[in-house]
């Protein structure tokens, strides 16, 4: 046997055992980890405004700690029914996406409280001009812990005149 196939066989071991360490960690990793769903008003300021509805998926880890959860999550909104914005004698459509990365505790108990605070960027598209933000978020809320799901209602600050309102699941 050559050098080159001792190396050769010895990457492939190494390789496999990797794998299996991996296979065999990956639950451990996956434990505390959830997936949700939620909808909502983007609430923006203004007389001018309806408010566009978003819909969006939620993806997180947490720990417990003695007075509950900590965790971090990602949440993705987009627009499902366009707002409107009225510049008389014209009437504009409005959709607002966002992405944000969370900082997350949730308090001990079958009804429990919720405070985020992170990062979120924003895309708004007024009437065909589009324009993009990031910044500072953060959001307050109620969950009620349902069996495997709990059912959550949050307040999430989007930016200094737009806000989410949203009712969700969380798995």
């Amino acid at each position: 046997m050559t050098t080159f196939d001792v190396s050769f066989k010895l990457k492939h071991l190494a390789a496999a055992g990797a794998l299996a360490l991996g296979a065999a960690a990956a639950p451990a990793a996956m434990a505390d980890m959830y997936f949700g769903f939620n909808a909502g008003p983007m609430m923006i300021d203004g007389a001018s405004f309806d408010d566009p509805v978003n819909a969006g998926v939620v993806i997180g880890k947490e720990w417990g700690v003695v007075a509950g959860d900590i965790g971090v999550q990602a949440e993705f909104t987009t627009t499902v029914n366009e707002g409107s914005f009225v510049y008389f004698p014209d009437v504009y459509d409005v959709s607002i996406n966002t992405q944000a990365l969370y900082a997350a505790f949730r308090t001990a108990g079958p009804v429990y409280l919720i405070a985020k605070a992170g990062v979120l960027r924003e895309e708004v598209d007024i009437g065909g001009f589009s324009e993009s933000d990031s910044g500072l978020s953060g959001g307050i809320g109620v969950g009620f812990s349902l069996g495997i799901a709990q059912l959550e209602l949050e307040y999430t600050v989007v930016e200094e005149d737009v806000a989410y309102a949203s009712l969700g699941v969380r798995f």
